[in-house]
């Protein structure tokens, strides 16, 4: 590195967890997880387990502190906690000489080794009646403040109360990562409370180290760091060939650049305590004392659990208000929808709501581009605004700036009328989108200290990043810039994009059809016709080729029974008059078969129909006795509920007969397994229509099975092809009548119409 070069990562990349000392209120050991041998150990060791360094290291952890108490390891709970809290293990065993110690263990699993750290035990029981005063304070104060601001101030308390320390402040993290004191507690004359601290004063690797760990006590800044030796005699930190990862520890050393940070604020010892809400980290409680201060283990615990409950109200006050928010998008995204579905326009529909929405998200304008359409409404720059540097920071549909000025062109006026801006893209192409202006909020920020690093040049002719060495207070005004939208912004900025994004998609596929129809309607209607053609054809050739094989069987059917009354008669032998009649209603039968097989190919393949005034209801008569030839169900039962009054309809009696045999064979296909079986047809007649309804008590049409029913090769049931319903459709639409399935709740209600021929064009 050549000289007068910034060195960064002095501060913002300095691995603390490799630093290999640890502070001297405690000693640490470290043996392998699987032979339980010694590692590590601090250059303290003796004042803390009667051993000291070279007694210790290479031995077996059983040696030192007794079989029994190593054997209890095994049930510890060595695993780090997310985040990692304290857990002491009280253990008494024998010292040189037959001494016997007491200690306070921390012990924790970390990249197979076994970190074992030492403390002395408090000297006399803890004050049982002041904790329980504290206990009944937490009680009846703490957990009362449904306000943060409230909850903070009830909480520095409390922590200042257990712990002794000179101030204890609230320290609320911001989206940048810088901070505020929102809250203090503390016996001096000067206040921090509303100061703000930069993103710097607190590196990424000390924020890791608070989300992992819960507490960080410091009881002396300046106290003399004790380094850590491995088995080759080597300080155990980064430049060494083997650290010890101290993540987890709880007596790792104070980082020089955090000594000369503290040093620089007068702080002689320090306590931090994580606030951590949805797993990150939301701020901290900073406890600060101008001497050295211990705080003994118990209360170090006590001050633990106020700052996990404090931590757990933070996070049921800060998720009750992201649901309230949530809630409200949700039902402004609901009325929205609602109502597009109801016929209404998108563009109509949001500027209804924009109130709703510009309450919402606390924004005072609102412009709504859908294409070459726009509504603006309040506060919203005019004249054009080119968004491309505010699209650039789109995440999810979704871009939000407290400083519009800096990312896009503006001039003064536009920059008086909106400081910040949340854009929704409403499309994918990018033509369609709503933006939420916010005004300017004009602020007076009191930083600790001007929020800047300080470069100084080491002797080594390096320059390096040093903490501030003033906190005097320091004041920055910030102007054209609005309200900052945080995370509970931009939930609900993201319900209301989802519920936009996809109406206006519906739309837009709307509208693209509409056009797409009136521009190509004399295509798509030659396109239907020869589809229509193709389709007639197909099923003509079908119906021809089943004609001819069925004309065969019924001409054969017809001359044996003509046959068979021959042979009668050559051998004299006189038939009986129903014989006769039965022969003869054979013949009339599959003669009149084979007109109707003719007569269905006929209609399929050219639409012929042979129409007369008929009588509806002997049509209907002879399509369900057609029917029952076939049937099989023992259990039927067929009602027919027709209707003398109707007048003659001008029809084609076999294909209505078809219609209705049709209509009857689905009906006992569909009942064979139901209890009951019964088949209903019923006639209606309304002023210009008759209606013939035929009902069962099958299982029913499934619903997303009723919009295919009628069309060709979707078969209604497991047999046959599925032409039968779509023969019906084709049989009454070239009646100019309709036909559909009805509601039914129990079984099957299929029904169609037939104009009177009053009211019908000749």
């Amino acid at each position: 590195m050549t000289a007068n070069k910034v060195n960064l990562e002095t501060c913002d990349r300095e691995p603390i967890h490799l630093i290999g000392e640890v502070q001297p209120h405690g000693a640490l050991i470290a043996v392998d997880e699987n032979s339980l041998v010694v590692e590590y150990v601090s250059d303290n060791s003796a004042a803390f387990i009667g051993y000291g360094p070279d007694a210790v290291i290479g031995q077996q952890l059983a040696s030192l502190i007794g079989s029994e108490n190593a054997g209890q390891l095994a049930d510890f709970p060595l695993e780090p906690s997310t985040p990692e809290l304290l857990k002491p293990w009280f253990i008494t065993f024998d010292g040189p000489d037959e001494t016997s110690i007491n200690a306070e263990c921390m012990a924790h699993r970390n990249k197979g080794f076994i970190i074992l750290e030492f403390l002395q035990p408090e000297n006399a029981p803890a004050p049982v009646w002041e904790d329980e005063l504290l206990r009944q304070g937490i009680i009846s104060e703490l957990i009362k403040p449904g306000a943060l601001k409230e909850l903070a101030e009830a909480s520095a308390g409390f922590i200042r109360d257990v712990t002794g320390f000179d101030r204890v402040m609230i320290y609320k993290f911001a989206e940048d990562k810088h901070g505020e004191v929102i809250a203090e507690s503390t016996n001096r004359p000067d206040s921090f409370l509303g100061l703000h601290y930069p993103a710097s004063d607190i590196p990424d690797p000390a924020r890791r180290h608070f989300t992992l760990n819960v507490m960080r006590s410091i009881p002396d800044i300046n106290g003399k760091r004790i380094p850590i030796y491995g088995r080759t005699g080597d300080i155990a930190n980064a430049e060494s060939a083997q650290p010890l990862d101290l993540t987890y520890s709880k007596l790792r050393a104070v980082a020089p650049v955090h000594v000369e940070y503290l040093n620089n604020m007068g702080v002689g010892a320090s306590l931090s305590i994580s606030l951590i809400t949805n797993n990150e980290l939301w701020g901290l409680v900073a406890c600060h004392h101008y001497d050295k201060r211990v705080v003994s283990s118990s209360r170090l615990r006590f001050a633990e659990l106020l700052g996990g409950t404090t931590s757990a109200l933070l996070q049921s006050i800060e998720n009750t208000s992201q649901l309230r928010k949530s809630i409200q998008a949700e039902k402004t995204a609901f009325h929205i929808e609602q109502q597009v579905r109801s016929g209404r326009a998108l563009l109509e529909l949001v500027e209804d709501q924009a109130a709703t929405m510009m309450e919402l998200i606390d924004a005072q304008g609102l412009l709504l581009v859908l294409g070459d359409d726009r509504v603006q409404i309040g506060q919203v720059p005019q004249g054009p605004l080119d968004m491309t540097g505010l699209r650039k920071l789109l995440a999810d549909g979704i871009a939000t700036t407290q400083s519009l000025s800096s990312v896009i062109e503006m001039d003064r006026d536009q920059m008086a009328l909106a400081a910040g801006a949340a854009l929704l893209d409403l499309s994918d192409d990018g033509r369609d989108y709503l933006i939420l202006f916010r005004s300017n909020f004009h602020q007076t920020i009191r930083w600790a200290g001007k929020p800047e690093k300080i470069e100084t040049t080491g002797e080594d002719g390096i320059t390096r990043l040093s903490p501030r060495g003033s906190f005097a207070l320091w004041q920055e005004e910030r102007r054209d810039q609005s309200q900052p939208f945080d995370a509970t912004d931009r939930d609900a900025l993201r319900i209301l994009r989802r519920a936009l994004f996809a109406l206006n998609s519906v739309e837009r596929e709307r509208i693209a059809l509409e056009a797409q129809k009136a521009a190509e309607g004399e295509e798509i209607r030659l396109r239907h016709a020869l589809l229509d053609a193709a389709r007639a054809n197909s099923l003509g050739e079908l119906a021809s080729a089943i004609a001819h094989e069925l004309n065969q069987p019924l001409s054969a059917i017809a001359n044996y029974v003509s046959a068979c009354r021959q042979e009668f008669r050559n051998a004299n032998v006189a038939l009986p008059k129903n014989a006769a009649n039965l022969m003869d209603e054979a013949v009339t039968e599959t003669v009149r078969a084979g007109d109707l097989v003719r007569r269905v190919r006929d209609f399929i393949s050219r639409g012929d129909l042979n129409a007369d005034y008929i009588d509806l209801n002997s049509a209907i008569r002879q399509g369900v006795e057609l029917a029952l030839v076939s049937c099989r169900l023992p259990r039927l039962e067929v009602n027919l509920l027709l209707d003398d009054d109707i007048p003659s309809i001008l029809a084609d009696p076999v294909q209505i007969g078809q219609v209705i045999l049709n209509l009857a064979r689905n009906s006992f296909s569909a009942m064979e397994g139901s209890d009951i079986q019964k088949l209903t047809v019923e006639v209606s007649m309304d002023t210009d229509y008759v209606q013939v309804t035929v009902a069962d008590t099958g299982p029913g049409i499934p619903a997303d099975v009723q919009k295919y029913i009628f069309e060709p090769f979707h078969a209604s049931t497991t047999k046959g092809m599925g032409i039968g319903l779509s023969l019906c459709r084709s049989i009454v639409e070239a009646h100019a009548g309709r036909i559909w399935a009805q509601p039914s709740t129990t079984g099957a209600a299929l029904a169609f119409q037939l104009p009177i021929q009053e009211n019908r064009d000749e």
